[in-house]
């Protein structure tokens, strides 16, 4: 009996095909007999057993293939803890602490230990692609030729030509997003001498990636895309568009806009915006209610069309959320510094906008620092963290979330915090006791 007839009885059924003598070719003598005396069942899977070693044992070494070693990495390796430290993480699953881990390797300028690279490469997320093929060095490029899911790798290689014409969606990707880190005008004109050919679901994805490096001189290329025959990449560049005061979107809807804002009484008397045209449809308003268009419309208007002190002006028709939150989108997206200190109340995702120790200071006077404080992306300082710690014997949601920015030399005063008997705070005490071990493994 053949190992497949010992499949096709597992299919079917041993009453109808009953197993017979199932001792695999080379088997021992007595084997078969011992076989015989199991019932139909068992003797289906012992065969199947005895069937697995020989298959296993009886396989040939393949052909020899010459393989290429990876260049030689210049980088030291990362020390012993760490690189435990970061196997432990992946192993967890702790993608924002794997994620934290890579970015104080990179500054650091160690590497990863050679044997995690290929579980390092199935774990990282899209947005991180960028930050892994960089940590990957030589050895992650000598992967990504033999395993295509590791692709992504060659957007950190030195042939930007032959990587942007041959590679694939994410190697591509990773490639724009580092070269718009280190060279925006060359990124650009990478994406420009095939943008044409890209499919629309390429153009729009690339396009979002200009936030990264945005300046002026990127404004012809986007101003261009608005001619897209594609809603999704036209509504891209005009986001982009969008945090350029200087650009031409923006001057036209600074005109759109002078109009339906003026000063009256001391009162600002607001006045909805029409059914958008062609051209407004180009340069992204669509077409949801009268107050949408207004928010949006103001959120895409330079911030010096308007005087500052309008802020604190009453608006009329109880429209003051539409133009408020429209102004606070244009703070956010131009970086305006004033505005967003003026603003910050009504959005506090603007603090970010401010410069570090003056957004911390608002958000640890805040009525609730702990919320405030999760607006701002960074590793907080000790005074804001201490404040945030804190507010944590409250009803906080998002606690572990705060665990991540917290300063990690606090993690001692966290302690004590255990006692609450939370899963939640005993969480965010482990997550900033890992965080204080990694900064003194990788120092």
């Amino acid at each position: 009996m053949s190992w497949e007839d010992l499949v096709a009885s597992a299919l079917i059924g041993t009453d109808r095909r009953p197993v017979v003598s199932a001792a695999p070719p080379g088997a021992p003598e007595a084997l078969d007999g011992a076989l015989a005396t199991r019932g139909p069942e068992d003797r289906l899977l012992a065969s199947a057993a005895a069937w697995t070693v020989a298959r296993r044992a009886g396989a040939r070494v393949g052909e020899r293939i010459d393989v290429t070693p990876a260049d030689e990495d210049p980088r030291p390796m990362c020390s012993r803890a760490a690189g435990a430290r970061l196997r432990a993480l992946i192993e967890d699953e702790e993608r924002y602490l794997v994620t934290q881990w890579l970015e104080l390797a990179a500054a650091r300028g160690v590497r990863p230990p050679p044997e995690l690279l290929p579980d390092l490469l199935d774990h990282a997320s899209p947005q991180h692609h960028g930050l892994v093929g960089e940590l990957a060095g030589p050895l992650g490029l000598w992967l990504a030729e033999r395993e295509p899911r590791w692709e992504f790798v060659r957007g950190a290689a030195d042939d930007v030509d032959a990587v942007w014409a041959s590679g694939g969606r994410h190697e591509r990707r990773a490639l724009l997003e580092r070269l718009r880190r280190t060279d925006p005008a060359v990124a650009r004109e990478l994406l420009a001498s095939t943008f044409a050919e890209e499919t629309w679901e390429a153009r729009a994805a690339f396009i979002d990636v200009f936030e990264v490096g945005l300046s002026d001189a990127d404004e012809p290329f986007l101003e261009a895309a608005l001619d897209d025959s594609r809603a999704a990449v036209r509504d891209a560049a005009a986001s982009q568009l969008a945090a350029l005061p200087r650009s031409r979107l923006a001057a036209r809807m600074a005109e759109r806009a002078k109009p339906l804002l003026v000063v009256e009484g001391g009162t600002l008397v607001v006045t909805l915006p029409g059914s958008p045209d062609a051209a407004s449809r180009r340069d992204g308003i669509g077409t949801g209610r009268r107050s949408e268009r207004l928010e949006a419309l103001l959120a895409a208007t330079p911030l010096d069309t308007w005087p500052l002190d309008w802020v604190a002006l009453p608006v009329g028709d109880n429209l003051a959320p539409a133009v408020h939150e429209g102004w606070a989108e244009a703070a956010r997206r131009q970086r305006n510094v004033d505005w967003a200190r003026a603003l910050w109340r009504v959005g506090d995702e603007l603090l970010a906008v401010l410069p570090r120790a003056e957004a911390e200071a608002h958000a640890a006077g805040a009525a609730d620092p702990f919320a405030a404080a999760l607006r701002l992306p960074w590793s907080w300082g000790p005074e804001l963290s201490r404040k945030v710690l804190e507010a944590i014997p409250g009803p906080h949601p998002n606690v572990r979330v705060a665990a991540y920015h917290l300063d990690p030399a606090i993690a001692p005063e966290a302690e004590p915090l255990r006692d609450l008997g939370r899963r939640d705070v005993n969480e965010l005490c482990d997550v900033l006791a890992i965080r204080a071990a990694m900064l003194r493994e990788l120092s």
